[in-house]
């Protein structure tokens, strides 16, 4: 499990209980108001808000200074100083609480990313199976109550991979998976395969549109730009 994954099992039970009531697509917008407000009342409350507001008048005045100057450019240089110097306080006051408050954000995309974008076959079809490198195969046994994927690489035995999320792709382990995990595991690195690409089916939210326009990313990204922007009005944050 990586560190974006770690309130996976939160997101699974909320999202769970939001199911009794809503469909996918109202909690997906459920989600995107979260997100948004959440989000940015977390930064709110962890940036020093009035500091902030103070940089920001001490920032736009130093550029009103500059704009109003009038004399050589020799003459500017204390101006052209402070206003570099107004900016950089602003970004020094601003930028650690932004990385922590959007963690949670990321973590909730990496989960709906994952729990909300693709969707296990037909009981009777089996999906495309791309194998890298080639010439070697993987073959797709949904017989059970999980799916199977029996991956076969020549002067090695099968390894057979249970397929208990609908996770479109299967590798070797990477330095970045410390952070974002693959549910299903990784192939060996002694393993001569290297990648398994499945062609699941992927999960649809509106009927209209391409199908890129038909994923979560449509209903989830516009929702919570909306609700960011109330949130910013009605918070007053700086």
């Amino acid at each position: 499990m990586g560190l974006l994954d770690l309130p996976a099992p939160l997101f699974a039970a909320l999202d769970d209980g939001m199911a009794l009531v809503f469909p996918p697509a109202a909690r997906l917008l459920l989600w995107a108001a979260l997100a948004g407000a959440g989000t940015l009342l977390l930064y709110r409350w962890l940036s020093p808000q009035a500091a902030i507001g103070r940089a920001k008048r001490e920032a736009r005045e130093a550029r009103q200074r500059l704009q109003e100057f009038d004399g050589e450019i020799g003459e500017a240089g204390p101006l052209i100083r402070g206003q570099f110097r107004a900016a950089f306080r602003h970004l020094g006051l601003v930028i650690l609480p932004t990385l922590i408050s959007m963690l949670p954000l990321l973590a909730l995309l990496n989960w709906i990313d994952k729990a909300y974008s693709y969707d296990y076959p037909e009981a009777n079809q089996a999906p495309s199976v791309n194998v890298v490198p080639a010439p070697f195969f993987a073959e797709w046994l949904g017989d059970g109550d999980t799916p199977v994927l029996r991956v076969r690489a020549s002067g090695a035995d099968a390894l057979d991979i249970p397929v208990t999320a609908p996770v479109p792709v299967i590798e070797r382990r990477h330095w970045w998976n410390w952070l974002v995990a693959n549910p299903l595991g990784y192939l060996p690195d002694d393993f001569a395969v290297q990648r398994v690409e499945i062609g699941l089916p992927e999960r649809s939210y509106l009927p209209f549109g391409p199908p890129w326009m038909r994923s979560w990313l449509a209903l989830l990204l516009p929702g919570m730009l909306f609700v960011s922007l109330l949130t910013y009005r009605w918070a007053r944050i700086e």
